[in-house]
């Protein structure tokens, strides 16, 4: 009896998650309202990246290149949709705030998501965006320990400093988020 009782309650609760068809079909609901709402003019490059700039960057700088080496300050957002507030941004699964130490990476070579590696070449130093990735450009199938599977993501990204990939480097140290001077 107890062996039925447990085999029941593991296919009433793998009846409540969804597949990975509804979880994609609920992914191309969540961005086209999201888009709808927030963002009804911007149409998605080739790829299905929406890209919003929010800040130019410099006049005279250059678009960023890959392997140009980036600082950037982010949030990053789940899509959500419930009955009082409509699709809007919903859980703050990471952020690197303005006043720590940047996130730094290398553009082109495969350090982050595909979404950023496409975006940060739309933009110049001191550029700030809003970025609307389908899960094609971030994880696709595979959940990340705060992001289902299929997940659509917003993220807000401000660049702080490129340095150019035919310029000197600097050292990159990897240091507990403490405030930086300015």
């Amino acid at each position: 009896m107890f062996l039925f009782v447990a085999m029941l309650a593991v296919v009433i609760s793998s009846c409540k998650t969804p597949t990975g068809q509804a979880q994609r079909d609920l992914e191309q609901e969540y961005l086209s309202k999201y888009i709808t709402k927030y963002h009804p003019t911007v149409t998605p490059k080739s790829t299905g990246l929406y890209f919003i700039e929010t800040k130019a960057g410099l006049a005279t700088d250059s678009l960023i290149k890959a392997g140009d080496l980036v600082k950037v300050f982010y949030s990053g957002h789940l899509i959500e949709d419930d009955a009082t507030n409509g699709i809007q941004d919903g859980y703050l699964f990471d952020t690197m705030p303005v006043g720590y130490e940047p996130f730094s990476f290398t553009v082109g070579s495969g350090a982050v998501i595909a979404g950023w590696d496409e975006a940060m070449t739309y933009m110049k130093d001191g550029s700030q965006a809003k970025l609307v990735i389908p899960s094609k450009l971030a994880y696709s199938s595979q959940a990340q320990t705060a992001i289902p599977a299929y997940s659509p993501l917003v993220f807000y990204i401000t660049i702080y400093k490129v340095y150019r990939s035919t310029d000197d480097w600097p050292t990159i140290e990897i240091h507990p988020k403490t405030p930086i001077k300015r």
